[in-house]
């Protein structure tokens, strides 16, 4: 099974974005994109025709909105789906699906990270505070009680070097963005519109111990502000 994770920016570099997605669409099982808004969903649904489609949405503010889009190839079935942290305040938000794979049940969160978290009246930067450790301890603590492989992906709007990040290899997981030793998520598009403030961190993919990954790639290539992490497991 191949599952690409990416936050598209809603789908801003149009052209690019396209050709990316109709190119891996030939090879690829299970997208899941985090801000999509209506632009890009129209887009996304019109490419990815008959494909079965899971979405989820909660706004706490302007510089807090997560549009969430996760697509399966229309000959996979989609068992169920669901929210997580949806009705949590000051936190992100997860979309989970569960997936028959050729070997059983493949359990995947698509999930988009608080970006701007007000704390004193001050945004706090990509480092722990209690809403970013509230998001972690959910995330495992919902996929604590189900069986089967299980894959956390998206923008979580973390540094590497952190408790939010590390909590996930205390919990059996494994970070694939150590693992593989990925050098950045992020590109030139996300650079420039921050100059002097360079982050090359943002986006993660997580397994449990019972994946096994043949291959995890995070190309270089400018279809958004972030770069897409592709993901390759026996299912």
């Amino acid at each position: 099974m191949r599952i690409i994770f990416l936050n598209a920016w809603n789908g801003r570099m149009e052209k690019d974005i396209k050709e990316f997605i109709v190119e891996e669409a030939e090879v690829t099982d299970v997208f899941c994109f985090q801000e999509v808004y209506t632009e890009a969903r129209k887009m996304f649904e019109n490419i990815l025709t008959g494909w079965n489609a899971a979405y989820a949405h909660k706004k706490l503010s302007t510089h807090a909105d997560f549009p969430l889009a996760t697509y399966v190839k229309k000959d996979m079935r989609l068992i169920s789906s669901e929210t997580i942290l949806g009705d949590v305040s000051g936190v992100g938000l997860g979309l989970y699906t569960e997936i028959e794979g050729k070997r059983g049940t493949v359990n995947i969160c698509n999930f988009y990270g608080i970006a701007y978290p007000v704390r004193d009246g001050k945004c706090d930067e990509k480092l722990d505070n209690p809403e970013r450790t509230l998001q972690s301890k959910t995330l495992i603590d919902f996929f604590c009680s189900l069986r089967g492989p299980k894959v956390i992906g998206g923008d979580f709007n973390l540094m590497p070097d952190i408790e939010s990040i590390r909590v996930f290899s205390k919990n059996e997981y494994v970070d694939l963005i150590k693992e593989w030793n990925i050098q950045t998520t992020r590109n030139r598009l996300s650079w420039e519109m921050y100059p002097g403030h360079k982050q090359n961190y943002s986006d993660y993919v997580f397994v449990s111990s019972d994946v096994h990954t043949k291959n995890f790639a995070v190309p270089q290539n400018e279809v958004s502000d972030h770069l897409p992490m592709i993901l390759d497991i026996a299912d």
